[in-house]
C-alpha cells in the first residue's frame, strides 16, 4: 500500500471510529491536508482529519474520542494524526479565533499534544486550515465541506498567513515544513489558490533567483538525507514571502 492510500486508510478507520463514538451527533468527517491536497511523502505526512459534531461533547465522551483516536493511531504506519473537533456552528461562520472542542495530535513518530479549547493556540493554524478544508477537504462522513465551512474574508487570511510566517520564523527556521508552508502562503497571496506543498514548492522555484533553499526543502520532504536546509537561505526566503504577503494586505486596503 502506497503512502496515500495509507492515509486514506488511516482516515477511514479514524472516521468510523467517531462515527461509533458520536453517533447521530456526528455531522461530517473531513481529510484535509496532504491526505485531500495531493503529495503525500512516505515518513513525513500524518492523517489530518477534521470531525464536525452537532453539539458541545461532555468530558466523558471527549476521553472516549481522545483515548480512542489515540489507540488507534499509535498502530498506524505513517507518522501519526492531527485532528481538530469543532461544533457545527464553529465551523459555520469561523471566527478569528476559531473555537473548537479538542486539538489532538498523536502517533508513533509525532510528539503527543492536546488541547481543549483556543485560548492557548495560535489561531492563524486553524483559520488556515480551515480555509484549505473548505476548498479542497474529502469527506469521509457527511456533506462537502464547503456546505458546512462558512468563507472566511481572504484579509484574514493574509493575516494569518503573516503571522504563520513569523511563527516559522521564531520556532521553526530551518526546516522543510517552514519553507514549503511559506511557498504555499506566496502562490494564495499571489494567485488566490492553494496547493500541496510539493506543488507549492515547484510554483515557487520558478519564480526564485536562489533556488537552493526549495530545492533542499523538496528533496528533504521526500527522503533524501544528503540534503541540508541553511538557515540564513531559509530565512531570506521566508522574508521574501513575507513581502509578498505584507504587499497583498496593502492592496487589500
Amino acid at each position: 500500500m502506497g503512502p496515500q492510500a495509507q492515509v486514506e486508510a488511516c482516515g477511514r478507520d479514524a472516521a468510523a471510529l467517531l462515527g461509533r463514538l458520536l453517533g447521530d451527533d456526528l455531522v461530517a468527517v473531513y481529510l484535509g491536508g496532504s491526505g485531500a491536497l495531493g503529495g503525500v511523502a512516505a515518513g513525513q505526512s500524518d492523517v489530518d482529519l477534521v470531525a464536525v459534531c452537532a453539539a458541545t461533547p461532555g468530558d466523558e465522551l471527549r476521553r472516549a474520542i481522545v483515548d480512542g483516536l489515540g489507540g488507534l493511531a499509535m498502530g498506524w504506519p505513517v507518522r501519526g494524526l492531527e485532528f481538530v473537533l469543532y461544533t457545527r456552528a464553529a465551523v459555520a461562520a469561523p471566527a478569528e479565533r476559531p473555537g473548537f472542542e479538542l486539538n489532538l495530535d498523536v502517533g508513533p513518530r509525532m510528539p503527543y499534544h492536546l488541547s481543549l479549547g483556543p485560548a492557548a493556540e495560535p489561531a492563524h493554524w486553524f483559520v488556515l486550515d480551515l480555509a484549505i478544508l473548505r476548498d479542497h477537504g474529502r469527506p469521509l462522513a457527511g456533506p462537502p465541506a464547503r456546505d458546512l465551512i462558512g468563507p472566511i474574508p481572504r484579509r484574514r487570511l493574509l493575516e494569518a498567513l503573516r503571522d504563520s510566517l513569523a511563527w516559522h520564523g521564531a520556532h521553526e527556521p530551518a526546516l522543510q515544513q517552514s519553507v514549503l508552508n511559506a511557498s504555499r502562503g506566496w502562490r494564495f497571496a499571489e494567485e488566490g489558490v492553494w496547493s500541496s506543498k510539493d506543488d507549492a514548492g515547484a510554483w515557487a522555484l520558478a519564480r526564485v533567483d536562489d533556488r537552493a533553499a526549495v530545492e533542499d526543502a523538496l528533496a528533504i520532504r521526500h527522503g533524501d538525507r544528503s540534503r541540508t536546509l541553511d538557515p540564513a537561505r531559509v530565512d531570506a526566503f521566508r522574508r521574501r514571502v513575507l513581502d509578498r504577503v505584507e504587499h497583498a494586505l496593502r492592496q487589500e486596503g
